[in-house]
């Protein structure tokens, strides 16, 4: 999806997709399934084909946060986990049924300590993206954030449902719906 994950804006694409094309396996993800859990070491890389992927922490009271989507056209994966072959530090699960084509995490780790200009452009603006949503939610309000994410990615209410948004933007479903009908409400009013 255009605008959400900025990090790719930097990199070409198509070169990741054409190596996940040649060396990887066509491989099928149900809704809910896992790409790989927090703490294990991740096996794989895949550039999407059909549907998408969130990123989820669980914390000590056993409540699921989304930190992150990945969609049709990018790349799934851990960049950090991979390229320091250590344990990942969120779970990357199937949000709806998905297609990936998918590589071994060493040939992402192999094209990146053999192309330097690759490596640092990926560095940098993964290292950009989380930056700007770190700052993003310590100085926006929910409602701002709300805004300036349905400005940037317009069809993203299309692609996941309110309470994986909710999730996203660190608020609560009643939240995010307050902040809703009232949008609705300003809006018809300046009719």
């Amino acid at each position: 999806m255009k605008n959400f994950n900025t990090y790719i804006d930097v990199i070409d694409m198509t070169y990741w997709r054409e190596l996940c094309s040649r060396k990887g396996t066509l491989t099928y993800y149900r809704k809910g399934e896992p790409f790989v859990l927090c703490g294990d070491l991740i096996k794989y890389f895949g550039f999407i084909r059909k549907g998408y992927f969130k990123y989820t922490l669980t914390d000590a009271k056993g409540d699921e946060s989304i930190t992150g989507f990945v969609f049709e056209g990018c790349i799934v994966g851990d960049f950090l986990s991979t390229m320091h072959e250590k344990p990942i530090k969120t779970n990357i699960i199937a949000a709806t049924d998905a297609e990936v084509m998918q590589c071994p995490a060493s040939e992402l780790k192999c094209q990146l300590e053999n192309s330097p200009v690759q490596y640092r452009m990926l560095a940098e603006g993964l290292f950009n993206q989380a930056y700007t949503q770190y700052l993003s939610l310590h100085t926006l309000s929910p409602k701002t954030r709300y805004l300036a994410l349905l400005n940037s990615c317009p069809e993203l209410l299309q692609n996941i449902t309110l309470k994986e948004l909710a999730s996203f933007l660190r608020i609560t479903p009643t939240h995010l719906s307050r902040i809703r009908k009232e949008l609705t409400f300003a809006d018809s009013t300046s009719l």
